[in-house]
């Protein structure tokens, strides 16, 4: 099985995440006039701080926390109150 490069691969993440995020505002998952790229950006942005965070010796807990918060915070603003 041939690997992706990191670059590709990121780049694959975040398309599929930018779809998904697009698919979620046309279902009506999301607040109506979300931005998709602009939370795709977000994510990514958490999902990279926390991975560095990792490389850091963070523990698990406190990454788990970090990400449960981010969870809690983004649904509480972007989940549309009718999904």
């Amino acid at each position: 099985m041939t690997q992706l490069p990191p670059a590709e691969l990121h780049g694959w993440n975040e398309r599929a995440l930018l779809a998904r995020i697009e698919r979620a505002n046309q279902d009506g998952q999301l607040v109506a006039g979300t931005d998709a790229a602009a939370l795709t950006g977000l994510v990514q942005s958490v999902v990279h701080g926390l991975s560095v965070r990792a490389n850091l010796g963070t523990t698990r807990e406190d990454l788990l926390t970090t990400a449960q918060l981010a969870h809690e915070l983004l649904c509480r603003q972007l989940t549309s109150p009718t999904a």
